[in-house]
């Protein structure tokens, strides 16, 4: 089961002048509620499953009927939406009450295409949604082979794989319309753009407890996180207290702190931010206030501007939450040469603090921890040099198992 809260809605009222909401079924009202937070003006939907109704919040921008898709969309309500404002159709394949416990995910207790009524809402909108952005969900109920976040569906849930080149020609229908994109967050995203609307930019959210990349450990050495465990493992704050709830590490790569969730037993979940996902000084396609912790080693160096970058690490930080992050120091990393030797994408170098410096690039962390005095508590600060080997020839260190070779701080929003 999906939700329209996986998407960023407040363009398409911004700059699609979209005004509508028409969904399939209302559930617990959370697409509803993400829609008319972005600024939609009106919401319309339905419920057929009976004791979910007197839940549904009734209100003059909100509109819940207590029917069927098929009878919902047939309405003069939607009709008369569908014909005078941009929309955004939802259609949500329905298992009545079954996505909220209240109902077996194979009762008989409905008519098939009432259960599963994807195709036949498809039918029904057929040359009468040209002006409206369909986001459907679930589709690997209909395409067995399709890839999803939440796997492929189980035994437990009626499918539709039978019908999946009827499902494909539903869609077809609307290729003179629309453009078709998938996505593969839940259980699968297909998605009509109405071409009038110009290129798809419907951005799509990283939440908390999305799998980004596959965890796999590799051998030797393969970053800081990986040297860090037995200190780490050593200080209870990390298990206890900073690493907690659902976390998002900014630059993970393939040492992610995903990898070692089991020595840090109350991470819920890790998501990866790394190239694939965006640009991670603005981390732009992350919520605000979505995420329980935030860790990243060894990446706040290559960003342009690094002030920048922790104030949106901040931003998609929640309220009481705590950021985890390490940089290089610059005399154990660099080792007084500049441009960095050791990775040329380095664009700054760090030093605790210093009243001066070989680097012409250097930053001060507590200078720079100082101007975020208001927004965090800061817990700890500490340059990480205790197996560093002073009396050898110039190398990278953090090649080897044992020297972390840089500056750690953890901070608490406020």
């Amino acid at each position: 089961m999906g939700s329209l809260a996986r998407f960023d809605l407040a363009p398409l009222v911004s700059r699609h002048r979209v005004t509508h909401l028409i969904e399939t079924g209302y559930g617990r009202g959370d697409s509803c509620q993400a829609a008319l937070d972005a600024g939609f003006g009106r919401a319309l939907s339905c419920e057929i499953h009976e004791p979910l109704v007197p839940e549904a919040e009734s209100n003059e921008r909100l509109y819940v009927a207590h029917a069927d898709s098929i009878a919902f969309l047939a309405s003069t309500a939607v009709s008369d939406a569908l014909s005078g404002n941009r929309t955004l159709i939802f259609l949500d394949a329905h298992y009545p009450g079954a996505d909220h416990g209240k109902q077996s995910y194979l009762s008989q207790d409905h008519a098939p295409d009432t259960r599963l009524p994807l195709i036949a809402e498809l039918e029904l909108l057929c040359g009468k949604a040209n002006n409206a952005l369909i986001v459907i969900d679930d589709v690997r109920i209909y395409l067995r082979d399709f890839k999803v976040a939440h796997g492929p569906m189980p035994d437990w849930a009626e499918n539709g794989f039978e019908k999946e080149a009827e499902f494909r020609a539903s869609l077809a229908q609307f290729e003179a319309t629309h453009t078709l994109h998938w996505h593969g967050e839940e259980t699968g995203y297909a998605i009509l753009w109405p071409r009038p609307w110009g290129d798809y930019d419907l951005k799509r959210w990283i939440l908390p407890g999305d799998i980004t990349r596959a965890a796999a450990l590799a051998l030797e050495v393969p970053g800081t996180t990986c040297i860090s465990l037995n200190r780490r493992a050593l200080d209870a704050r990390f298990s206890n207290r900073w690493l907690v709830g659902r976390g998002l590490d900014i630059g993970g790569g393939n040492d992610s702190i995903a990898l070692y969730r089991s020595l840090f037993p109350r991470i819920a979940s890790v998501t990866v931010y790394d190239w694939a996902q965006g640009d991670a000084q603005y981390l732009e396609n992350v919520p605000d206030g979505s995420f329980d912790f935030v860790y990243s080693a060894h990446c706040l160096e290559h960003m342009v501007d690094p002030r920048i970058a922790l104030r949106h690490w901040l931003r998609v930080l929640k309220p009481g939450g705590h950021m985890v992050v390490t940089v290089p120091d610059e005399d154990m990393y660099e080792q007084g040469v500049w441009p960095s030797t050791f990775n040329n994408d380095h664009k700054h170098t760090f030093a605790m603090f210093k009243q001066s410096s070989w680097s012409p690039v250097s930053i001060n962390v507590l200078d720079v921890l100082r101007e975020f005095g208001q927004d965090v508590d800061v817990l700890k600060v500490e340059r990480l040099d205790h197996c560093f080997l002073k009396d050898v020839p110039r190398f990278d260190q953090t090649r080897t198992a044992f020297a972390e070779c840089g500056i750690e701080f953890v901070l608490k929003k406020l």
